[in-house]
């Protein structure tokens, strides 16, 4: 049978189609009361999560892995073991990105977690003004984590910044797929969260 090789970016996207398309077949089987039906939805959520894996063994060949260590601090990571640990580096990316390059804008879709390593960023919010982030494994984008998936402030690098970044189907696979992993991040998340807001952040709700 013909072999069928992909570049680094065609794997990318072809994940992020299964994974989305993922997600709404779980929903699908939790809310269905027909047990025929579940059973269909079930194989081809078997069958999804058998090709991302291959596709991720495929993407392990093409990519440097983002260690344990480089996440290990991260704010939202915080409690999960190095098993936890490894299965969610896997979806990091690392981009390096020069001073005054926009990450995200006020209002737009949320589709990114930036997490970051090295520089700053200045976030501009209309509820609580400009402020600045410098501190590693700090988060900067959360609102692509809870709805309505909206970003709440803009952000800016204001020097050249290092990131870890991982898109929203990424995560969304994640929580699916190690549910009790995803209760983790969500509590921490949950816990920055009401830290910021009472203002003993570095930054706002973004």
């Amino acid at each position: 049978m013909a072999q069928i090789e992909f570049t680094q970016s065609e794997i990318d996207l072809l994940r992020e189609i299964l994974q989305r398309y993922l997600s709404e077949v779980i929903s699908e089987i939790a809310h269905s009361d027909r047990k025929d039906f579940r059973e269909f939805l079930t194989r081809r959520r078997e069958f999804m999560e058998e090709s991302i894996r291959r596709l991720e063994r495929k993407r392990e060949g093409k990519r440097e892995l983002i260690s344990v260590e480089r996440i290990r601090k991260v704010e939202i990571l915080q409690g999960l073991t190095d098993g936890e640990l490894e299965n969610i580096s896997w979806f990091f990316q690392e981009e390096e990105i020069p001073a005054g390059v926009i990450l995200c804008e006020e209002g737009a879709r949320a589709d990114q977690l930036y997490i970051l390593e090295q520089g700053s960023v200045r976030i501009h919010s209309k509820r609580l003004g400009p402020l600045d982030v410098n501190t590693p494994g700090k988060i900067v984008g959360w609102s692509f984590l809870v709805p309505p998936y909206r970003y709440t402030g803009s952000a800016q690098t204001t020097s050249p910044s290092r990131f870890l970044v991982i898109k929203s189907p990424d995560f969304y696979y994640l929580i699916h797929k190690e549910p009790k992993m995803g209760v983790k991040v969500m509590d921490n998340l949950a816990q920055v969260m009401a830290g910021r807001f009472k203002g003993s952040e570095d930054f706002p709700n973004q």
